[in-house]
């Protein structure tokens, strides 16, 4: 309680001296307002200047940042505001009106429109603020097919194994128009004509969640009018190496209305996905036995099958009360309706170089329950020159399940049936406030999250104990940044605290509960300018990585006789401390970093026994890891080729010791610093009649992954067709064949000292996509929901 208590004191006085009248602190008046569209959508990059009379002469100047937001500063001179944007009729406002008004609301040139083609101006790509911002609209990649293929070719991002990652960060979180996003559905049905800009930042501050180590921000094209529209893609696909039919992996249906202040939005999604992975294997244990090493090693294969679908339900309103004010609700139900997969295990057993057995375990899992809701329930609004953001969300989840492994060996044969349960709830609240102070803008917050989570495990096998365990995290947040527009650049800076209380409680074992307190401030500072024609941004955050849930979890799973896998609730947070750089010039930009981590999560294999069963359980190094990268990308335009070639290197510096049993010392020093070289080339020809074709390539070296080594190269290449049809374009379709040649398999050697993993995985990537899109009378949805408890939201998917 003193906590809480605190905090709340510290932040009613910053408040208050926010809300202190601007002309008591200085001489100086600052005007603030959001500039929207004439259907009340935020318009951003309007050229905002102060002038004077009678010769119009302009004293400063500024520009509306995403959220249609700007304040400038009057000192002595000025007399009126002026606000323009190409295709918007210029306006001109008396300083009085700002007594009195906090929106100003443009209205489009008409004529313009409908006598000109308005092409983009702006630069397609440029640093701004905190973020690397690329315009799509106007640009080449607006027919390029859904958000992912956009994203893909984005300068700061890479596709790597199908998954998107800003570069040297990994996976983002990703925004649209302000919300987050939480399932993948909403990318894979954003087309590429309705995205007006994204944003890449790769060093997010004191607002974000202290585990989001990078973000993608996506706005759209605001469409207007009234009425009914919706948008339906779907996707089917053949995969070359296997023999199942070509079938739909997922169709989705957006429907809105839009009535005067009212928009009504509602989702149906269907998926229907399978994978696929055949492994070769070698590896296993060394055990030290009366001064002798006994070598346990099994060799073989491991063939992985899975197919899962089901459908998700979504529907939501927003309400624009009137220029100032706005709110809204979302509500989301996924429902599994096939969930299912099978792992065989065939291998030989090896003691000490000779064949004693040979292993066939099948494992059929089966989880015929699993169903989730969640909601999101939002306020904007303006109050005199003080926006305020508020944020409430839900998520509960149940799910269980069931395995049956049958193993036949040269011993008894065995079968095994395994069952779980797990259910989650989530509640969180964020709030934000941000006011303009002298020349800058002032933003406070707080969020707040808890989280519950249940599992019970039961297994007929008796050496693995069955199990039944609860787990509560309590999140209380705090945060404040501050930014400020100066003569030579841009800066920001901004602290964030997060005190969260954890507690495992195992109801098998009440000895082994367990319970933790983390206090932790998150400190962030940014500086952005433009050196002659070159953008460039400079920033340093610390965040941190908490375990996911199920790597708390101290259940003990079977994969099968000679392997177990478990999770460790005494887990520490990952600590990670991050410097950036970005530069940005015409068509090339640069990404740079250096990151420590302390307390790096990872799985580690170790002896369970002497009898060559393996334990895999998640674990901290002890040691600190380092991280360099380095990356340019070329977007250049030539003629109907546009080319987006990317180059560079990432690199770990990590040094740890192993206990190994082979060597007389009984340890041995592990050195994993090979760079990873990266080349990638995105190539696009536009043809006449919105005919698009592209080649695209990526070439990854052999490189380090903490304790992991991939020892050869991996490559893909793929190959796809689009076309849009009718006047609009409102018809869309695409034909890729993705990964032709085969050559995306994984070779992964690692080392643990007293178990050695060697494998090849073959996810057979090849096949073939065909996308259908259509879009009626399309209006972007209006809903400004942003969502809270984003960090905790992640932690339960895993």
């Amino acid at each position: 309680m003193k906590i809480k208590d605190i905090s709340l004191k510290i932040a009613v006085v910053i408040l208050a001296f926010c809300l202190w009248p601007a002309e008591r602190l200085g001489a100086q008046t600052t005007y603030s307002a959001t500039v929207n569209d004439e259907n009340g959508q935020p318009l951003e990059f309007v050229t905002v200047s102060l002038r004077n009379l009678p010769d119009s002469s302009v004293v400063s100047g500024t520009v509306t940042d995403a959220a249609g937001q700007f304040s400038i500063e009057r000192s002595s001179a000025g007399d009126y505001i002026q606000l323009s944007l190409i295709g918007y009729l210029p306006t001109e406002l008396p300083l009085s009106f700002f007594t009195s008004h906090r929106t100003i609301a443009l209205q489009p040139d008409r004529k313009m429109l409908e006598g000109a083609l308005v092409t983009a101006i702006l630069p397609k790509t440029e640093i701004k603020g905190d973020a690397v911002v690329t315009n799509i609209a106007g640009s080449v990649l607006e027919h390029t097919g859904n958000a992912l293929d956009v994203l893909a070719k984005v300068p700061g991002m890479i596709s790597r194994n199908g998954n998107l990652e800003v570069i040297g960060r990994g996976s983002p979180l990703f925004f649209i128009n302000g919300r987050m996003v939480n399932d993948a559905s909403d990318l894979r049905n954003l087309m590429s004509e309705d995205i007006k800009s994204v944003d890449v930042v790769s060093n997010p501050g004191a607002a974000y969640g202290g585990e989001v180590r990078a973000v993608v921000r996506i706005r759209t094209v605001r469409h207007q009018g009234d009425g009914f529209s919706f948008a339906l893609t779907s996707q089917a696909k053949q995969h070359i190496y296997d023999n199942h039919d070509i079938e739909p992996s997922w169709s989705v249906l957006d429907l809105n209305y839009r009535r005067k202040g009212f928009d009504f939005i509602g989702k149906i999604v269907y998926w229907n996905q399978r994978g696929y992975q055949i492994s070769d294997i070698y590896g296993g244990t060394y055990v030290k036995s009366d001064d002798k090493v006994k070598e346990c090693l099994q060799e073989g294969t491991i063939d992985y099958r899975g197919h899962n679908g089901g459908f998700q339900y979504q529907g939501g309103f927003n309400w624009q009360i009137n220029d100032n004010h706005s709110l809204g609700l979302k509500l989301e139900y996924s429902h599994n309706h096939i969930g299912e997969s099978k792992m065989v295990f065939d291998t030989d057993v090896l003691v000490d170089g000779k064949t004693i057995d040979h292993l066939l375990s099948v494992n059929d899992a089966r989880k015929p329950i699993s169903n989730s809701w969640n909601g999101n329930l939002y306020y904007d609004g303006n109050i005199g020159k003080l926006n305020i953001n508020f944020n409430a969300d839900f998520v509960t989840s149940y799910a269980a399940g069931y395995s049956d492994v049958s193993e036949d060996s040269w011993e008894t044969p065995v079968k095994i049936k395994t069952e779980s349960e797990a259910s989650t709830s989530m509640g969180a609240g964020k709030l934000v406030l941000t006011y303009p102070v002298w020349k800058g803008s002032l933003q406070l917050g707080t969020e707040e999250t808890y989280v519950g989570a249940r599992e019970v495990y039961s297994i007929t096998k008796m050496e693995i104990p069955s199990s039944r365990g609860y787990i509560t995290e309590n999140n209380l947040a705090g945060f404040a940044q501050y930014s400020i527009q100066l003569p030579f650049g841009q800066i920001a800076a901004g602290v964030r605290y997060e005190h969260v209380n954890f507690n495992y409680i195992n109801e098998s074992d009440p000895s082994k509960s367990l319970g933790k307190i983390h206090n932790n401030w998150f400190p962030s500072v940014s500086f952005s300018t433009m050196a002659g024609p070159v953008g460039l941004a400079l920033s340093y955050s610390g965040k941190t990585l908490r375990p996911r849930y199920n790597e708390l979890s101290s259940e003990i799973t079977y994969d099968n006789r000679f392997t177990y896998q478990t999770g460790d609730p005494t887990l520490e947070n990952e600590i990670q401390r991050t410097l950036s750089l970005n530069a940005n010039w015409t068509w090339l930009t640069l990404s740079a970093s250096y990151e420590r981590v302390d307390n790096a999560i990872y799985q580690r294999a170790f002896p369970y026994d002497d009898k060559g069963v393996a334990m895999i359980q998640f674990s901290n190094f002890k040691e600190p890891l380092r991280k360099l990268n380095f990356y340019i990308n070329a977007s250049p335009t030539i003629g109907v080729w546009s080319p987006r070639y990317t180059v560079g290197m990432e690199k770990q510096l990590f040094t740890t010791t192993v206990i190994d049993p082979r060597v007389e010392s009984g340890k041995r020093t592990l050195e994993l610093n090979r760079p990873m070289f990266l080349a990638q080339a995105n190539n696009s020809f536009n043809f006449k009649h919105n005919w698009i074709i592209e080649f695209n390539y990526q070439y990854v070296s052999p490189f380090d992954q903490l304790i992991m080594r991939i020892t050869k190269p991996i490559q893909n290449l793929d190959l796809a067709v689009s076309k849009s049809f009718l006047k609009d374009n409102s018809l869309n379709l695409r034909l890729s064949w993705n990964d032709i040649l085969n050559s995306s398999v994984t070779y992964i050697n690692t080392d643990y000292g007293n178990f050695i993993d060697i494998q090849s995985n073959n996810n057979y990537n090849p096949c073939i996509l065909l996308r259908i899109s259509y879009r009626f009378n399309t209006a972007s949805s209006k809903y400004k929901g942003t969502g809270a408890g984003q960090d905790a939201k992640d932690r339960l998917a895993k």
